[in-house]
């Protein structure tokens, strides 16, 4: 059984999301549950978020980044 998930973005990052989905030959969606199954397989981020990088604006404000390493350093999984 699937649910929806609704989340809020930014519309010009919507629209560069579909832009290079279209290019990949895939979707929006398609992208969104592929980075979901990885977060819940992994347990943690597919990524290493980089708390000291100012232009990566995927991450948000640093204060930001800061939480969301804290966080993922105190729950990730045993052993990796």
């Amino acid at each position: 059984m699937t649910e929806l998930l609704a989340v809020r973005v930014d519309r010009a990052i919507k629209r560069r999301v579909a832009q290079v989905a279209k290019e990949m030959g895939t979707s929006s969606s398609e992208l969104v549950r592929v980075f979901l199954h990885a977060v819940a397989k992994k347990g943690q981020l597919p990524w290493t978020p980089k708390e000291d990088s100012q232009e990566d604006e995927a991450l948000g404000p640093l204060a930001r980044r800061r939480d969301m390493l804290e966080y993922f350093s105190e729950h990730s999984p045993q052993g990796e």
